[in-house]
């Protein structure tokens, strides 16, 4: 199944009481029946995270109703809040004699869903099999702007909530890396997140540098609220710095969020990517330093590389520049779990950080 651009550009104003909210409770409960077949590093205090975090988010139920039947075109039968990400809420839309559909709705501005709209656009034009958008909303609800994306759901299930065999979750992770060896051929312009015409928000990789290197206080911050001298995180953004700068790595299109919840599988075979929020024009190994930094105990980021074209990589001397951005992925991710306030997600961080790439 391929991509096309949106159908339709809508502009929704709704009124404040159109529907009622779902309540904290119910969402604890969805969560707990979204989450259970995760189990095996979901913890309790995580789908309490992911419960408080949903908590904030209530898009009336008709809304959500109306953005799929506008697409749609056929019943409804049943739509199912999905609470599995930390960006955007998410709905699985069940359709008579029609293919499901996923709502997604941001409540924090466009612009994410915009990247998407474009780089799903690229995959359609170059066969890269990738999700179908049908349309692309913004609105009003009770004063707050939000967007809304309505597209094709991907067949299977999540890489995460299986039991694959190794030989089958070789095979499913050597798909992955000959998936990325076409995504990461999209030309792209400058480095950074990307806007709706494919383009870095950042000029250079130095801009890029730079951008980290200011954050260097918030990253300090994250590590020492869980016992991380500050200069352990100093010698972790110099190595960054100089290693990146020493050998400039290959800048490309990127899914810049590549991880087992995001690999969709069916009968036991690769059927896709999602979410692709967060495309940038970034270095192509950054890809596997993400993986490799939060999956690597369970799917091994070697098994991806198996089936990536472009082995040089990983050799020397990109092997000092693959450690720079593993190292880089973790502070990410340390501070962005100390600014949404998951305590043991900035702890589990730091266990990862410091047992260094394997």
């Amino acid at each position: 199944m391929l991509v096309s651009p949106p159908s339709s550009h809508q502009h929704l104003n709704v009124e404040p009481g159109d529907a009622v909210r779902i309540r904290l409770s119910r969402i604890k409960r969805n969560l707990r029946t979204k989450c259970g077949s995760y189990h095996w590093h979901v913890s309790e205090e995580y789908n309490q995270h992911l419960a408080a975090l949903h908590s904030r988010w209530a898009t009336p139920f008709d809304i959500v109703e109306r953005l799929a039947t506008g697409v749609a075109g056929v019943a409804i039968q049943d739509i199912c809040r999905v609470l599995q990400g930390e960006q955007n809420e998410v709905y699985d839309v069940t359709l008579g004699g029609a293919p499901s559909l996923i709502v997604r709705i941001s409540h924090s501005g466009g612009e994410a869903f915009e990247r998407e709209v474009w780089v799903l656009g690229q995959c359609a034009a170059r066969g890269i099999p990738a999700p179908r958008v049908h349309s692309l909303s913004r609105m009003a609800v009770d004063g707050e702007p939000l967007a809304a994306m309505v597209m094709e759901k991907v067949p299977g299930v999540r890489l995460c909530d299986t039991d694959l065999a190794e030989a089958e979750t070789r095979h499913v992770l050597g798909d992955v890396g000959r998936w990325l060896t076409q995504f990461h051929s999209i030309p792209v312009q400058g480095v950074g997140y990307l806007d709706s015409q494919g383009v870095g928000n950042l000029a250079t990789l130095s801009d890029w540098l730079s951008e980290l290197t200011s954050a260097s206080s918030v990253f300090v911050d994250a590590g020492r609220s869980v016992g991380l001298p500050t200069t352990t995180i100093q010698q972790w953004l110099r190595e960054i710095v100089d290693s990146l700068c020493s050998s400039p790595p290959r800048i490309a299109l990127i899914h810049n969020d590549l991880l087992a919840a995001h690999v969709m599988v069916r009968d036991g075979s690769f059927s896709g990517i999602i979410d692709f929020g967060e495309v940038a024009a970034e270095p192509a190994a950054n890809d596997f330093a993400k993986w490799d930094f939060v999956e690597c105990d369970r799917f091994p980021v070697e098994w991806i590389r198996d089936g990536y074209r472009d082995s040089s990589l990983f050799a020397h001397p990109n092997d000092r520049t693959y450690r720079a951005l593993w190292f880089a992925n973790g502070l990410w991710r340390l501070r962005w779990y100390y600014e949404t306030g998951y305590r043991q997600g900035v702890e589990a961080t730091r266990d990862r950080l410091v047992r260094e790439p394997h």
